[in-house]
């Protein structure tokens, strides 16, 4: 009777397990796959043996106009290889700044390259923000929320019970359109490995 039990106990945990943490796609319908297992083939993809990983974790769930923001530690005289990556196989964006905002880096300047190396001169702290470009989020489902919810001028002949309906007809229409775009999340990963000297 314990057995049973205890086996209970453990198949409820590791469903629970695999549904909180297998968010991101897989080419099988319905079978998702955890942030690690994108990490892997993104490493496996864009990088090589000689990187050493960082072993932090940058990983997010977007859609739309999301973005999200990591900080990282880059030390001087080692070569660092960035990797980013989405579950559905679309570019990431991401861009390096430092602590005053300066832009250090983005991949949008070589149209989303999947990796970068870059050296650094002097070890720094930087934030890294990363986005889904335009066909990312095309490629998910989703446009971009604020090229969505972009409204168009009204002409000056309308009357107010015009506008009045096209507001609650545009309300409307967003809130689907934002339910759509939640819907449609991309799990992204950034993958950051160095080598020391250059």
């Amino acid at each position: 009777m314990k057995i049973k039990t205890v086996a209970v106990i453990i198949a409820g945990g590791l469903l629970i397990y695999n549904t909180g943490y297998s968010q991101c796609k897989t080419n099988v319908e319905n079978i998702r796959r955890p942030f690690y297992d994108l990490e892997l083939e993104c490493a496996k993809t864009n990088s090589e043996p000689s990187f050493i990983s960082d072993a932090k974790d940058y990983r997010a769930l977007l859609s739309g106009n999301e973005g999200a923001e990591f900080i990282a530690t880059f030390f001087s005289g080692n070569k660092y290889r960035i990797c980013a990556c989405t579950d559905i196989g679309s570019p990431l964006s991401f861009t390096i700044s430092d602590h005053k905002g300066n832009v250090l880096f983005t991949n949008k300047d070589y149209e989303n390259a999947p990796y970068w190396d870059l050296d650094f001169p002097v070890t720094i702290d930087c934030k890294i923000s990363v986005s889904l470009p335009r066909e990312t989020a095309e490629a998910s489902g989703g446009a971009p929320a604020a090229e969505e919810s972009a409204e168009e001028e009204t002409p000056a002949t309308e009357t107010a019970e015009d506008e009045a309906g096209e507001e609650v007809a545009e309300e409307a229409a967003s809130e689907i359109s934002t339910k759509f775009v939640e819907n449609t999340k991309v799990c992204a990963v950034l993958v950051i490995g160095y080598k020391q000297g250059k």
